[in-house]
Formats: structure tokens, sequence, C-alpha cells
């Protein structure tokens, strides 16, 4: 009886050691963009660098907030209740895109890649 209570043990340790050593799941694309943000991305389809906004940036080419992002995003996720809306100059000026609440993830497209200055929700 003693022998059938060890071998249990043991094996339920091997089952244990089986499960923690599982590596996790590291979120891709569109899933890395948090609750309740807009997330802009450098490549299409969530790809690239991301930059994550609770407001926005009135210019994303200065050195406050994210670096490398003006005129470098080309897919976007608005994971927020909140319209947002993209601009191709810096101070929400020039052409405006806009985008709805919870659309998920987007591409800007030709027209729009590499052209986004400053964003903002409202």
């Amino acid at each position: 009886m003693r022998l059938r209570n060890v071998l249990a043990a043991t094996s339920m340790a091997a089952a244990l050691v089986g499960v923690t050593a599982m590596p996790a799941h590291a979120a891709t694309g569109y899933d890395r963009c948090p609750q309740n943000r807009m997330c802009v991305f450098t490549g299409p389809n969530g790809s690239g660098t991301m930059a994550v906004f609770a407001v926005g940036d009135a210019d994303l080419g200065d050195s406050n907030g994210p670096t490398g992002m003006n005129n470098n995003i080309e897919s976007f996720f608005n994971n927020s209740g909140h319209h947002w809306d993209f601009w191709d100059l810096p101070g929400y000026a020039g052409d405006i895109r806009h985008s709805d609440p919870y659309v998920g993830g987007k591409n800007f497209g030709d027209a729009w890649d590499n052209r986004v200055s400053s964003l903002h929700d409202y």
C-alpha cells in the first residue's frame, strides 16, 4: 500500500511538472491591443511595432509619446468605445480619417498608409 502511495505521488508530481512547463501563448497581431484603447501598428494586419493610446497625440513626430510612429502607421485596432480621428498633419490638421468605436482591426490602405501625424478620440 505504501508503494502505491509513492507511485501515485510521483505520477502526480510528473503531471504537474508537465502542466507548468507548457509555454504561455504570446499575443500577436491585433490581439496585443488592450481593452479600451486605440492601438496603431507600423505594419499591416496588426504587425510591426505597436503604440497604444487612451486619448491620442497631437504630434507623433515630437519627442513626447511613442517614437517612430509619425507617418509610419499602416493598421489600427479601435478596441475602445470611442470615435477616433486620424490626421495627416500634426495638431489635428489636414485630411482626416474617422474610426467608429469597437470596429476591430483595420488596415489603412494605400491612400492612408504611412500618413498619420496626429490622432485623438472624441
